[in-house]
């Protein structure tokens, strides 16, 4: 393995040399040219970027009211810090846009909301679904697909490589990068980009003398400031308990670790983090082709990215992009672009996460060692494990399109295919004396073609415009996984299960518990759009869209929809002409979407499902390996109808322009209801089903989208700045709920009609009970006089128990008394960032920030709560190597009876509620040109970049337990992600 590793490193290297040979020898070629040879190349270059701008303007798909100005994403300083997935080229950079970052573990899972949440967040498919559109170059990205979590009894990670599809895109392969969001940004785009659309332009072939890039950085991570601890500390932090609340027996009962002072892997050193936070190198090197006649040119590009973090984490990337334009006619342009790419990834070595694979839960009450020799010794128990994640991308697209003066016409056709890989296995050592392998292969693959005419009606009075639009989209989605996992094997070089045929039956050489699985699902889009838009002069935009969607996911009863969309822009700054103001517009759009649902059980109404398997595991097969199937008890009752879910979105806005557009300033306040939306209500007990999937719900999305401009110096003696930012306002809450319901309960969360969706359900503490009399009564009882409160009726309140509000006045805490508090996703995001230059050294920074979110600590109540997770067989309470870092202050919380039978710590109450607002800088860079020093003058680069990038430098947060942007999507912060790593690279870009 590491032989072939080695192998494809010198290969991408040797690769990497010769187009730098190739790219040297072309710049030769150029420089031998005449100046008329040059001049006539630049004017071809100038021709052909008009051509390629043409050419985008006519694939974007907004309408009137749509300004790039402020939908752009300013992307020249992510170019130059080491960032690998498009949620990290866009978090901070665009207003209306949150990215959730949960772990620094390198192509781990990131995502996004544009605008809040449009639906409560029950699971990982929920959250899937609300995912925004990719588009690149006109063309929709397969979407992740929550397929594998119907047979995961854990969602932490997702089955196979579990790899952000995201990061298979080069950030120096972008040309520009815009988040649409506004009713007109979206009316072309229909369902697919009803969560909003990210629209990636690729670098564009060009016609001229060749154009050659060379990018490259290197650099390594900080280790993070960790206050590691060992068995003395922790026995110091339980010793007040002990003190106080323990009796004999349980004090004679304490835990090993901490129990026997004389083990020096426990009380002696705690130098883990020697090895946990080992840091390893960063690096990156592209090298980019542009070139071509005027009738044909092309791009290419190829890279090799790898990215490190802690706990031997890495992230491997090889990637290929190339595009080319033809013009065979003066009339018609064919345009043709492919992106493939490689990612190899090492994933941590956590125990969760292993056991959540193996579905294995071991005894959990002794933790690893805090020494690193005994960890050094835990991790030789790896050897000979298979830990393989692989992901193979291939999307490309080809197009024509033909223009006769008013009329044009494009076609296109586009594929993406996203492969993941996985192969694994672990030892006897690691699994108590019995072994686990496991394989994965699944893919998820779109077919698309798209086509339209569009036609500007002549008229004889220039004033009048009337522009004309159809087009036709279909869209073939196909996702498929074959899973397999196994147990027992002889030995652990025996990594397969071996079958044989025996009279005429397959059987089991070796007596080995395997487990297939095996799901596909197919889902089309077909669509068709007319558009119709109205310009008066310079002052007056009118746009008018109605499109006909029909999927295939949905029953046949009610499989087609009709969304319309309108918009309006009005350039007040015509009417005043002034030298100040250069832009003043009004602008609004209103529109309808159809929502998609992933999931193709609800066109199929009652149904059956492999459900009959062990109570701990009810994924892995019937009892005696009998196959068989039941109603789908588990997951809910699925009607027979369903109809399209649907989202109306109203935008209204305004543009500001001062000086030429150097200072633009743009303000849009939108409101959002999402409506006929799938909830799981409750059923009778008798039914046997734990929910049924009803419609009817709506959530409601207001907010206030700011973003500005600023050129505040302009070439003023070899000096200026630009200044951008954007900041954002969101509130959401339950409108409607079906059945006149007021509130619903699914699992651990609650929603409740006019509270936000992303609220924490908690009880509200008050305190300790010191004493008898701090009990507050309870229930009336038949003497007249009242009872002392109890806990769910059953567990009576004692010294050294919490106190919490009997919101109903029942006289007993239950769920009943539980409130509705915070917000999972913040209130108010932002961005800041500013490009200095002066003569040839640059210095940009970015910031970022999120407030009015609030976080649940299940981190600190686990620690806290460590007489109950210590007897406990639940993965969530397994202790990592980070189980021996300081993380809190626990005089900082009341000292309770943990041994109590209410659960003081449990995790469901405000003491563990947590404000977890931040401020970042991401980013902050300086470089210098030295194409101008007299040592290359001779190279006659274009530029010669070398900068120096420093990122994540810091956090400012009034939460002191960790990264408060590390919580899980649920909103809980358990401490257990890589921490998001600061960085320092070198790099150098290369222009000639």
């Amino acid at each position: 393995m590491q032989l072939k590793k080695r192998f494809m490193h010198c290969r991408w290297q040797l690769i990497v040399f010769l187009l730098v040979g190739i790219s040297l020898h072309s710049k030769a070629q150029v420089d031998s040219l005449s100046d008329d040879e040059k001049r006539d190349s630049i004017q071809k270059v100038a021709a052909s970027q008009q051509f390629n701008n043409e050419l985008k303007r006519s694939n974007h798909p907004g309408l009137s009211d749509t300004s790039s100005v402020l939908t752009l994403v300013h992307l020249d300083g992510v170019k130059k810090a080491p960032f690998i997935s498009v949620q990290q080229y866009l978090k901070g950079r665009a207003a209306g846009l949150y990215v959730n970052e949960e772990s620094g573990e390198p192509g781990a899972d990131q995502f996004m909301f544009i605008r809040g949440l449009n639906m409560p967040v029950f699971n990982k498919q929920d959250l899937i679904a609300q995912q925004p559109a990719i588009f690149v170059n006109g063309v929709p990205l397969v979407q992740e697909n929550a397929l594998t979590y119907n047979i995961q009894r854990y969602d932490f990670n997702r089955i196979g490589s579990g790899t952000n599809f995201l990061s298979t895109i080069d950030v120096n392969n972008i040309e520009k990068v815009e988040v649409l969001k506004t009713p007109s940004d979206l009316a072309v785009l229909g369902p697919m980009a009803t969560n909003g659309a990210i629209w990636i332009t690729t670098k564009s072939a060009q016609s001229g003398f060749r154009k050659i890039n060379v990018d490259s950085y290197f650099g390594v991570l900080q280790r993070p400031s960790v206050y590691s601890i060992n068995s003395q500390y922790e026995n110091e932090f339980r010793e007040r308990y002990y003190q106080k609340y323990a009796t004999l027996d349980q004090i004679q009962n304490r835990p090993l670790y901490v129990a026997n002072t004389l083990d020096p892997n426990f009380y002696g050193p705690s130098d883990w983090t020697d090895v946990y936070y080992k840091a390893k190198p960063v690096h990156y090197i592209g090298v980019g082709l542009l070139g071509g006649m005027e009738r044909a040119n092309f791009m290419f590009n190829i890279s090799k990215t790898k990215d490190h973090s802690f706990d031997a984490t890495a992230l491997n990337r090889y990637n290929i992009v190339f595009g080319i334009n033809m013009l065979p006619a003066k009339w018609l342009t064919i345009t043709g672009n492919v992106n493939a790419t490689r990612i190899d990834r090492d994933r941590n070595r956590s125990l969760r996460d292993r056991f959540a694979e193996t579905r294995f839960v071991p005894d959990l009450a002794n933790p690893l060692a805090p020494n690193a020799d005994a960890y050094k010794s835990f991790l030789k128990k790896y050897t000979g494990s298979v830990d393989d994640n692989i992901n193979n991308s291939f999307f490309g697209s080809f197009g024509a399109r033909a223009k006769f003066n008013d009329l044009e016409l494009n076609t296109r056709l586009a594929v993406d295919y996203e492969e993941s890989l996985r192969d694994v296995f672990y030892g006897k050592a690691l699994m108590d004396n019995n072994n686990f392998g496991s394989v994965y292969t699944g893919f998820n693959q779109r077919f698309t073609v798209m086509n339209n005419i569009k036609y500007n009606l002549p008229l004889n009075n220039t004033d009048h415009r009337i522009r004309l639009e159809a087009g036709q989209n279909y869209i073939s989605d196909f996702v498929k996984y074959d899973y397999v996992v196994a147990y027992n094997t002889p030995n652990d070089f025996i990594k397969i299960k071996e079958t044989y045929l025996s009279d005429g039956m397959f059987l089991n050489r070796n007596d080995i518990f395997g487990y297939p699985f095996t799901d596909k699902s197919k889902a089309n889009l077909s669509s068709l759009y007319g558009r119709i838009g109205y310009s008066f002069q310079k002052l007056l935009d009118l746009d008018f869209v109605g499109r006909y969607d029909g999927y295939s996911n949905f029953s046949a009863y009610s499989r087609w929809l009709f969304t319309p969309v309108a918009s309006a822009r009005f350039n007040v700054h015509e009417l005043l002409k002034s030298s100040t103001l250069s832009r003043l517009v009004l602008k609004g759009s209103w529109g309808q979407f159809g929502n998609l649902l992933a999931d193709n059980r609800f066109k199929i109404g009652p149904q059956y499902r492999v459900d009959l398997g062990y109570s701990d595991e009810p994924t892995l097969g019937s009892y005696a390996g009998l196959a068989g199937i039941s109603q789908p008890y588990s997951f809910g009752w699925v009607n027979e109808y369903y109809n399209w879910p649907f989202s109306v979105r109203t935008n209204i806005g305004t543009e500001i322009g001062l000086y030429q557009d150097r200072i633009v300033l743009g303000l849009d306040y939108y409101n959002n209801k999402n409506k006929n939306l799938l909830v799981p209500t409750s059923m009778p007990a008798e039914s046997g089903f734990s929910y049924k999937y009803v419609q009817g719900m709506t959530v409601q999305n207001s907010g206030l989208d700011l973003t500005f401009n600023a050129e505040v110096v302009k070439n003023s003696n070899n000096f200026s700045w630009n200044l951008f930012g954007n900041f954002s306002w969101n509130k959401n809450k339950l409108v409607q709920l079906p059945y006149g319901l007021t509130s619903m309960v699914y699992g651990n969360k609650k929603i409740e009609v006019g509270k936000p969706v992303d609220a924490y359900w908690v009880y509200e503490n008050k305190g300790i009970i010191n004493t008898e009399n701090d009990i507050p009564r309870g229930k009336l009882n038949l003497s007249g006089g009242y009872d002392p409160l109890t806990f769910s009726g059953l567990i009576n309140f004692s010294p050294g128990d919490a106190l919490w509000a009997d919101n109903n006045n029942d006289g007993t805490i239950d769920d009943n008394d539980k409130v509705l508090k915070g917000n999972a996703l913040p209130v108010y995001t932002g961005g800041l960032g500013s490009s200095f230059a002066y003569k040839r050294f640059t210095l940009d920074f970015q910031l970022y920030m999120a407030f009015g979110q609030k976080l649940l600590n299940r981190l600190s109540s686990a620690k806290l709560d460590f007489v109950n997770n210590e007897n406990s067989r639940d993965i969530s309470y397994i202790k990592e190597i980070t189980f021996w870092q300081k993380t809190f202050d626990y005089n900082d919380y009341p000292l309770y009876n943990p041994w109590s039978s209410t659960t003081p710590y449990r995790v469901d109450q405000d003491l563990f509620l947590e404000n977890a607002g931040y401020l970042k800088l991401r980013s902050l860079t300086l470089g210098y040109d030295v194409s101008k020093l007299p040592v290359l003058k001779t190279a006659q680069f274009n530029r010669a970049l070398f900068y120096v990038t420093a990122s994540n430098l810091f956090t400012l947060t009034s939460f002191s337990g960790g990264d408060p942007e590390q919580v899980d999507y649920m909103g809980y912060y358990n401490g257990r992600s890589l921490p998001i790593p600061k960085s320092l690279i070198f790099g150098l870009k290369l222009n000639f």
